[in-house]
């Protein structure tokens, strides 16, 4: 069984940041001042260059299990990179307004904190830190997670459902990640999809240039497709993704 090497360590946050510039060591204590008033937990240095705020256990399907911080950052010579472990799919109106970054799948790097509106920031991390991890982590079947969907993305997401089983009839419909996957011949799922209370997302990117050039308006960091509920479903296009995936 695999386990997260990053850890909690008893090297001091201070000895820390005298590693670092002193442009990141003034944006690390505003930063960990934000979040230790957010959260009400000290700082702990987890493994070598992040600093973390209190912890959280997780497992994953593929047998990966361990401890990760609530909240996190690292103020990482390129980047400030900023952790939000359950993905940016509820942060659709927040992002809109930061300011300057970019973003993977749970990263947020900034250049610099002056880049970015530090009161979105803020309300960013509240949000995440209130989030019911505990209902999700709960949550063990497909039929769970469809019935903690917002209502309000039901339709939508229902109808996207409905689609990548029309496209995949021989795959495994699976709870896998805390969303829906569709696993062919037993394997890693290859598609799949979730319900928020703004969009309906589906993951990963195809690789094919061209359907990603269709796919641009809808694409959020490095790997997900966002629809967001006011505009119908680009259905023929979400077709050849899933199918294009599929392969």
């Amino acid at each position: 069984m695999s386990e997260n090497k990053t850890k909690p360590t008893d090297v001091t946050i201070e000895s820390f940041l005298n590693t670092v510039s002193e442009l990141r060591r003034d944006e690390a204590m505003k930063l960990i001042d934000i979040i230790q008033k957010i959260s009400n937990y000290k700082p702990v240095m987890w493994g070598s260059s992040i600093i973390g705020f209190g912890s959280k256990h997780y497992k994953y399907e593929t047998g990966r299990e361990g401890d990760m911080p609530e909240l996190s950052f690292s103020p990482r010579k390129s980047a400030i990179t900023i952790y939000f472990i359950e993905g940016f799919n509820q942060y659709g109106q927040e992002l809109k307004k930061l300011g300057k970054y970019k973003n993977s799948v749970s990263c947020l790097y900034v250049n610099k904190l002056s880049d970015i509106d530090l009161d979105v920031l803020k309300i960013m991390l509240e949000k995440s830190f209130s989030l019911n991890m505990s209902v999700i982590n709960k949550i063990q079947t497909v039929e769970e997670y469809i019935a903690s969907v917002p209502q309000a993305a039901r339709p939508m997401f229902d109808e996207l459902r409905s689609l990548v089983i029309d496209c995949l009839p021989q795959a495994k419909e699976a709870y896998s990640y805390g969303i829906i996957g569709y696993k062919i011949d037993d394997k890693r799922a290859r598609v799949f999809i979730s319900g928020w209370k703004d969009h309906v997302a589906v993951y990963p990117i195809p690789k094919n240039e061209l359907l990603r050039s269709e796919l641009k308006p809808y694409i959020k960091g490095k790997g997900t497709l966002w629809f967001y509920l006011e505009q119908p479903l680009p259905t023929d296009l979400i077709k050849r993704t899933v199918l294009a995936l599929s392969v």
